[in-house]
């Protein structure tokens, strides 16, 4: 399951970051972006950052999820936009067409391989209150 290992590589980039800039507060979401072309399980991502964020100062918070469908750009007609889906027989999901939908071009992946952290929801602490986190 490579679920954890991207859990891994999302706590250890936060953690960097809040070192530089800290929040005051609790995190108690991290609002993530996926690309739909970055096939995972979001519930196992959601378990494996749980395990993870355990004895850190992130325990406790929570994957909040977006998925971000499949954007392109066509090399020849210069289209920009979605891309159409096929669904077969014994699929778990549709597949995107990456090809370009108005002219059958070469596209380039605008967006939908991604995985990133683009917010944070913290929880500011009660003025005078200790932060457990900073214990």
């Amino acid at each position: 399951m490579h679920e954890y290992s991207l859990a891994h590589s999302l706590l250890q980039g936060l953690l960097e970051h809040l070192e530089r800039e800290p929040v005051s507060g609790r995190v108690r979401k991290v609002h993530v972006r996926q690309g739909e072309l970055l096939i995972l399980s979001q519930q196992a991502l959601k378990e494996a950052w749980h395990i993870l964020t355990e004895r850190t100062p992130l325990a406790g918070s929570e994957l909040e999820i977006e998925r971000v469908e499949v954007r392109v750009r066509c090399r020849s007609c210069g289209y920009r936009g979605p891309v159409p889906r096929v669904e077969g027989e014994g699929w778990h999901f549709q597949a995107p067409v990456l090809s370009c939908p108005r002219c059958g071009g070469r596209v380039e992946i605008e967006e939908g391989r991604e995985l990133a952290i683009i917010a944070l929801t913290v929880e500011e602490a009660p003025a005078g209150e200790v932060d457990p986190c900073d214990s």
